[in-house]
């Protein structure tokens, strides 16, 4: 076999195995998600936020992301995050992946890293998220992520918190989650997206996406 083929290949199979889980699982019914182990927060590109907290924000994703995922997409409402500049808000954000909001891959890449910080009962306050994805106009009703893939290194099994999926709707709740753990469980998308909305109710826990990085040519 030509050397130069077997390493063009050799590379785009690592780096498809970047992106796409091995035996993903979709996430359905409802419970405790299950516990990926303490793997350590995967290798990833958060976008860089800019704009103001209650919104509009653009999120902007670039080199060494994988080049799949490289461009910059709108949204609006309140960041589900902590601003780059200003106090936090709880509220919904809707994100713009399509082609007509600007962002040039047209719809956010199956494999997106969806990182929850610090989903827990330790503010003893409602932490809560609810996440709703679209294709188009439409609402996606199957089920649209797949079972947890990493946690941080310091985390156990309780740190995990409750979810459900019904009729199209995550709600990813910490209210069960003991004491105030500063751990991020990362679960990742199955389907093509073009509308993300993210409804949260504290600003004492964070939702973020995240890009897997390029893998180097061998």
């Amino acid at each position: 076999m030509n050397r130069s083929f077997f390493s063009c290949a050799l590379a785009s199979f690592f780096s498809l195995l970047a992106i796409v889980p091995a035996f993903a699982v979709p996430l359905t019914g409802s419970g405790t998600l299950s516990f990926p182990g303490a793997t350590g927060d995967p290798a990833r590109q958060i976008y860089a936020a800019a704009g103001l907290a209650g919104g509009p924000f653009t999120g902007t994703w670039s080199v060494p992301a994988n080049p799949a995922w490289i461009g910059v997409f709108p949204a609006t409402g309140a960041m589900p995050h902590t601003p780059p500049v200003g106090a936090p808000i709880a509220g919904t954000a809707m994100y713009d992946f399509s082609l007509a909001g600007g962002y040039a891959p047209g719809s956010l890449p199956v494999g997106t890293y969806f990182q929850f910080g610090d989903l827990d009962n330790g503010s003893a306050s409602p932490e809560n998220f609810q996440l709703r994805a679209f294709s188009g106009t439409s609402l996606v009703t199957t089920p649209w992520l797949d079972v947890p893939f990493a946690a941080t290194a310091t985390a156990v099994a309780a740190d995990m918190p409750n979810y459900s999926f019904v009729a199209g709707v995550y709600r990813f709740d910490g209210s069960a989650v003991p004491g105030n753990p500063a751990i991020s469980v990362f679960l990742k998308n199955n389907v093509a997206i073009t509308g993300l909305e993210v409804m949260r109710s504290a600003t004492t826990t964070a939702f973020v996406l995240g890009a897997p990085l390029a893998v180097p040519n061998a």
